[in-house]
This record gives structure tokens, sequence and C-alpha cells, in this order.
């Protein structure tokens, strides 16, 4: 019998062919613009020794061994076993396998035998351990942020974010599992994000389900168990799943791309009916019981974690929902609504006229937005206005030393001295922690201050519930207060319980500032 592949590669699906080359060959051709026989030649060029080490894990290097060593008996070979390890290396081209035989092609033996005699297995290992956690890990959240996952990962492994983040972009096992690319958002934004090679055609959909099912929590990282994902794409040692995966596969209808189902619809977190409408349909299982297979079914399902719940199994997403609903009710008893917890009329119109003042001199002396009125102006582009705000704030000493020295609007002495304390002010990223009756309490860095709105109280313009929430403010010494610049700049962000309940207890247990 042939042991060619190429010789044999008409008997694959293109399309099938044309998956594996894309997550193997860089700068890769369309579909229409090669055939089969070129992309198996493409992968082939790509496999020499060093890449054929990078691309395997060290279970698939010695099952290669074990096909090399004539002695082995191919029942041993072909049976269930290694069947992990002969689907990996048949996708990858490296091996070719059916009932009665498993071989490695001639085009690539030469360059696997040299692979095994250079492989370093204590570095194999190693990097074995990071491309499971790494993969098992985006396995079960579809898609991520890079810097996210390598945040995530670092602490576990014990290893530093730089190198992990270079092993991503550069090793070709992580990449033939996992595509790394440049994710945009609707405002433009551009973030390197990842996520696992077969999730890339429902990525829309898992985004839309993050958005609405998304948890703010931080998942335990389990090392040990996303290693079994990586190589089972469940958690086996789960009885649940593991009870589950026995029963499934008793089924007449069971095939591989079942369990595929299973597991789309528990990254999704989506209506079970997608699995069991169509069980119900088979003829095959007219005298089942499948009232008690999808007990099992539902029983196992819940144990999974889930992209869509950001990694969370749905039984941990119900516990993590109490208890914000018991947090919810605990904040509804303790809430006080704001009263005078901002400026009075007269003060608001001074506020404005000062800092409308500061904001137009310093966009005219440094020509940052050309023909821009700010000064006493009531409705003004949000937008455009930041920019100015921003360099403002950046160099405000210099900019109020000189308005005041220059007083270029004919303020008087009370009105110069008002602007002269802005020089004491600073714009930072901080957390609305707290609505008390006359103040909003916000954490920055490790202080508290207390401050009040504007025009309106804060509490009218975020909700206790929501609280804490992350904003981008100035905080400005006004007459005798603390003020924000009336802008907040907020960020659509939820904190885990855990992170609320640490907040609470610093913000209770902080000296409030209500000056600087």
């Amino acid at each position: 019998m042939n042991k060619n592949m190429t010789e044999r590669i008409n008997g694959y699906a293109k399309e099938y062919i044309f998956e594996q080359y894309t997550r193997i060959v860089p700068n890769f051709k369309s579909f229409d613009k090669i055939s089969k026989e070129e992309m198996l030649n493409e992968i082939y060029k790509v496999y020499n020794y060093e890449n054929i080490i990078d691309i395997c894990t060290v279970r698939e290097l010695k099952y290669l061994e074990l096909i090399l060593d004539k002695n082995n008996n191919i029942n041993e070979l072909l049976s269930d076993k290694y069947e992990w390890e002969r689907e990996t290396l048949n996708d990858k081209f490296l091996i070719e396998s059916d009932l009665k035989e498993v071989f490695i092609p001639n085009e690539i033996i030469d360059n696997v035998k040299e692979a095994l005699k250079n492989v370093d297995w204590d570095n194999a290992k190693k990097l074995d351990e990071l491309n499971e956690v790494l993969v098992g890990y985006c396995k079960i959240q579809g898609s991520d942020l890079i810097y996210c996952l390598v945040d995530t990962i670092s602490p576990v492994l014990h290893m530093k974010e730089d190198l992990i983040e270079t092993h991503m972009y550069n090793n070709k096992l992580f990449n033939y599992y996992v595509h790394v690319y440049i994710k945009t958002n609707d405002y433009g934004q551009t973030f390197e994000s990842v996520i696992y090679q077969d999730d890339r055609i429902i990525e829309e959909f898992l985004t839309e389900e993050k958005g609405k099912q998304g948890l703010a929590s931080t998942i335990e990282i389990d090392k040990e168990v996303l290693k079994t994902i990586f190589y089972n794409d469940f958690d086996i040692n789960n009885i649940k799943i593991k009870k589950f995966l026995d029963e499934i596969k008793k089924l007449p209808f069971f095939w591989k791309q079942s369990l595929k189902s299973v597991r789309m619809v528990a990254l999704l977190n989506a209506d079970r009916k997608l699995l069991k409408d169509p069980i119900k349909k088979l003829p095959s299982l007219k005298n089942y019981d499948l009232n008690e297979f999808f007990k099992i079914m539902d029983e196992a399902m819940d144990e999974m974690p889930s992209g869509a719940l950001n990694g969370f199994s749905p039984n941990e997403a119900k516990k993590i929902k109490l208890e914000s609903e018991e947090m919810r009710l605990k904040k509804v008893k303790s809430y006080t609504k704001q009263q005078n917890a901002c400026l009075s009329k007269k003060d608001v119109d001074l506020f404005y006229k000062i800092y409308t003042a500061l904001l137009e001199f310093t966009n005219d002396k440094y020509k940052i937005k050309n023909k821009f009125k700010i000064y006493k102006k009531t409705r003004l582009d949000i937008k455009e206005l930041l920019e100015v705000i921003e360099f403002f704030w950046k160099n405000k000493d210099k900019i109020v030393t000189e308005f005041c020295t220059n007083n270029p609007y004919n303020f008087n002495q009370e009105e110069l001295d008002i602007t002269s304390d802005f020089k004491k002010g600073f714009r930072e990223l901080m957390i609305i922690a707290n609505f008390e009756e006359e103040y909003t309490g916000v954490i920055v860095k490790d202080r508290v201050y207390m401050i009040k709105g504007v025009n309106v109280n804060v509490d009218n313009i975020f909700s206790f519930q929501d609280l804490p929430v992350p904003v981008v403010t100035s905080i400005i010494p006004f007459k005798n207060v603390l003020i924000h610049d009336s802008i907040l700049v907020s960020f659509d962000f939820k904190y885990s319980s855990d992170f609320i309940t640490v907040a609470d207890e610093d913000y209770n247990n902080s000296i409030k500032y209500y000056h600087i």
C-alpha cells in the first residue's frame, strides 16, 4: 500500500485541508487560489524538524516514536488508548491512519526522525504545560483579550507576562489551536485578542452573549482542569460530566459531532432545546428513556464552564447572581437619597464661568481646536472638549498661573482666588463608591474624597445600585468644597461581589477628605 500522502490527498475534502493549512502555514493563500496538493506541499515546507517539535505535544511525539518502532503491534497503535494522538496527528498531516494501518508519510518521515533525535523532552514538557493551560482557558472562554489572558495565566504558572505573550505569538502548537488577531470595537478602538480556532464561526454570537450574560467576577483557575479540557474538551474528572459523556456514547446516534454540539451550546450557555429537540425526533431512540438521559445531560451541562458566563458554569453563575441580589437588597436598605449634594445655582454659574474661561484660554493659547469657542457656552461637543480638558490638566500649574497673571476675562479678586485653586485639583481614574446625603464618596488610589456634584446630585446620574462605578473626572477645590468638573467619563464595567465587598470595607474604614 502506498505510503505517500501526496497520492492520497484527493481523498480529503478541500475544506478540511484548507482549515488545517490556514492554521499551520503563515501568509496562506485564499481558498480558491490554491489546490489540495499545493496546500499539502506548503504544509510540508513548514515542517522542518524544529517546527515539528514546536507543533506537537509530548504525547504526539511519543506516538510518532511508537510508529517508527517496527516492534510495536499495529493493534496497539490503533487502540483507543491513542485515539487523541491519532486524530491530532492526522489533522496535522504528520500521519495517515485508518482501521488497518497507521504510518508517517514518506514526504515527511525524514524530518520526523530528525525531530525525534533533537527534541529536548524536559523543555517539551514545560511547553506542554503552558500550552495546555493557555489553550484550555481559551476553550472555556472562546475569546478573550490578550492582556486579560496573560494577566490571568501569569500568576497561575508563575511566569513573567512578557514571556507568555511572546510564546502566544510564536509557538506553532498554540497558534494551531488559538487564533491571535486584532479586534476593532464600535468606536474604532483596536485590541489584541485571541479566539479558540473552532469558535471563530460563532465569534459574533459569543460576543453578543457575553454582553448579555457576562458576570462581574473572576474565575478561580485550576490548571489541572484546564489541562484536562485541552485534551478532552470537557473536565472528565467531574463526576456528573463523566457520567454524561459515558451515557451519550451509548446512544445509537452518537458521533463525534454530537460532543462538538454539546460544547458549543455550553460555550454560549444557549437553550438546551437545541440539543434535545433533534434527539427526540430520532426513530432509533423511540424506546429509550430520554427523560433520564436529559436529566443527566442537564446536571452535566450545569457544571460546564461557559464563555458567555466569562468562564463560570451555570451552577456557579446562579450562586454569583444570588450573592449579587443579596448585595443589591442590602444597598436598597442602606441607601439614603442625596439632598444638597451639589452646588447652588449661583455657584454653578460661577464655576462654569471660571472653568470655561480657563479652557478657552488653554485652547486659544495652545491651538488645540481651531475656531472652537468655549467661554460661557452651554452646549459643547464633549468629545472635542475632552481633548482641551486633558491638555489643561496635564499643564494646569503653568496655565492657571498665566491666566491669573494676564486676567484675560477681567475677573475680580474673588474669582481669581478661586481660579488659582484649580492648581490644587487633579484628573484621575477614580471609583464612585458611595452616596451620602450631602456628598459623594470617591476612591482615588488610597484616599477617599467627599465631593459635590455641579448641576445635580451625582445619584441622579448614576444609580446607587450600580455602585461602585469607575469614572475619569477632575476633582477641583471650589470655594469651601470639592467638586468634580461636571464631566464624568464612565466605563461599561462591572466589579465582582468580592471587589465590591472589599471596596465597601475600604470606604467605611478610610479617612474622608473634604479638602485637598
